[in-house]
């Protein structure tokens, strides 16, 4: 029963619970889980909460990669980027993630959220569970490759915003000192 949420939703016992397995057996787990989620769902036989985990932080680590590349197209052409979620509240382009990682992306926090290596392990093991399934995931074979290079250039145990470090290197020394 793998859990979303982060630090925030685990404080607030906030999270959100993916939860594979015998469904009479949840049913009296429920109230357990309850100290600690808001939503609890039944994905399924085992291993599909696991599934409902990979394929939430699949989208996570491409939003993530999409807010930073935005970001820094954003600085690029002399806008204000710290502005960007306010101006795409309530469109299409608005997330949870978006303006939790717009400030943190302009500049690096002292306490991290997650970080980018434990990102890129979510991440190997949903392309990994691809390959067995045969299922075709090009766009997560690159963010792949994206949080590789961060960890590479010694980002591993920064915080996962640092990602906008390859597109805006030059805050690569304020990440650099937060892993």
């Amino acid at each position: 029963a793998p859990v979303s949420g982060g630090v925030a939703g685990t404080e607030q016992g906030t999270l959100t619970v993916m939860v594979g397995g015998n469904a009479p057996a949840l049913q009296q787990a429920i109230p357990a889980m309850q100290a600690y989620a808001t939503r609890i769902t039944h994905m399924g036989v085992s291993g599909t909460g696991q599934t409902a985990k990979l394929c939430n932080q699949t989208i996570v680590a491409a939003t993530l990669n999409a807010i930073a590349e935005a970001l820094s197209l954003a600085r690029a052409a002399g806008m204000d980027a710290a502005k960007l979620p306010e101006a795409l509240q309530g469109g299409w382009a608005d997330s949870k993630l978006l303006p939790l990682f717009t400030p943190r992306m302009l500049q690096a926090q002292p306490a991290i959220v997650g970080a980018l290596d434990t990102m890129l392990k979510d991440i190997d093991s949903a392309l990994d569970l691809a390959k067995q399934t045969r299922t075709p995931t090009p766009l997560a074979g690159t963010v792949q490759q994206n949080l590789r290079l961060a960890s590479a250039l010694g980002l591993g145990a920064a915080e996962i915003s640092a990602l906008i470090c390859l597109s805006h290197p030059e805050s690569l020394p304020a990440f650099q000192a937060q892993a």
